[in-house]
């Protein structure tokens, strides 16, 4: 099983979509991609991003820009109060207007964003003011101005420094090689089971190798041995958990994936250079 790919809501009588997303408890947390680009915008929930190999949190006021086919997904587990998850999200193909419409010499710099948003991008600043109303205003548009409104949020996004690239260029570049879709199945799987006890054993089996081989294999594409990628992996998850309110340390350490108190205090302080409590005492100002 692949990460999946989902398949976009439009009308046959618009070019691109503009879809506004309510659940009434949390988002789905789908671990997928798809061959459109992607602008997302957080209305309502908080929890947890996931965009690549890189973990974050995420509020009321998010704005993403995913590159095609990037692997992401949104996640509420253990947030508490809160009544709907809402998101009003923006996707196009690169092809929508013609094959070589963004290799034209005016689109040179909108070319570059669309490169450079295979990592995803948070868009922070005065961008994300201005792009956040033109997002709403294109879900209440038609026709050619909302054409319009599409080409002047890609002019302004591909001309801001107000960007922040989100995963790894080891990442993107291995799930972009040939023999990929085996390291998507197996970072599917990573995603999906961090949070338990997941071991090396099962994870090559996820991949159809011995034990041996996977771990030569993981560690050749993604630079580091596998049980020190689920640590990093398990501690910047509770780092975004400890950050939320009323969240107890031994919570977050099970929630994370770890088995015992100990080692989840070990590990993080290794990782993070502070004890969990020190960090959510350093990060949420108690």
């Amino acid at each position: 099983m692949i990460p999946k790919l989902m398949k976009v809501q439009k009308t046959d009588s618009e070019s691109f979509a503009v879809n506004r997303y309510v659940h009434e408890d949390r988002f789905p947390a789908i671990w997928h991609f798809h061959d459109e680009y992607e602008l997302t915008l957080i209305l309502e929930s908080n929890g947890t991003r996931m965009v690549g190999d890189h973990i974050d949190s995420f509020a009321a006021g998010d704005l993403i820009f995913i590159g095609k086919n990037l692997p992401h997904t949104w996640r509420n587990e253990g947030i508490k109060n809160y009544k709907k998850a809402e998101a009003l999200v923006l996707h196009f193909l690169e092809d929508m207007w013609g094959h070589r419409f963004f290799e034209s010499p005016e689109m040179k710099n909108v070319l570059a964003l669309l490169e450079r948003s295979h990592r995803g991008i948070r868009i922070t600043g005065k961008t994300k003011v201005v792009l956040t109303e033109l997002l709403l205003a294109m879900e209440k548009t038609k026709g050619i101005e909302k054409i319009r409104l599409l080409l002047s949020l890609l002019d302004i996004l591909s001309t801001s420094e107000d960007l922040v690239e989100l995963s790894s260029e080891v990442f993107v570049k291995s799930i972009e090689d040939p023999g990929s879709e085996r390291l998507r199945k197996i970072y599917e799987y990573i995603m999906n089971n961090f949070h338990k006890d997941i071991n090396l054993v099962e994870v090559a089996e996820v991949a159809h190798m011995s034990p041996s081989a996977f771990s030569r294999y993981f560690k050749s594409r993604m630079r580091k041995p596998f049980r020190q990628f689920i640590i990093e992996l398990k501690v910047g998850y509770a780092c975004k958990l400890l950050m939320q309110e009323d969240r107890a340390v031994t919570e977050v350490c099970y929630e994370s994936g770890f088995q015992n108190l100990s080692n989840f205090n070990e590990q993080f302080k290794k990782i993070t250079g502070l004890t969990p409590k020190k960090y959510q005492l350093t990060h949420t100002n108690k």
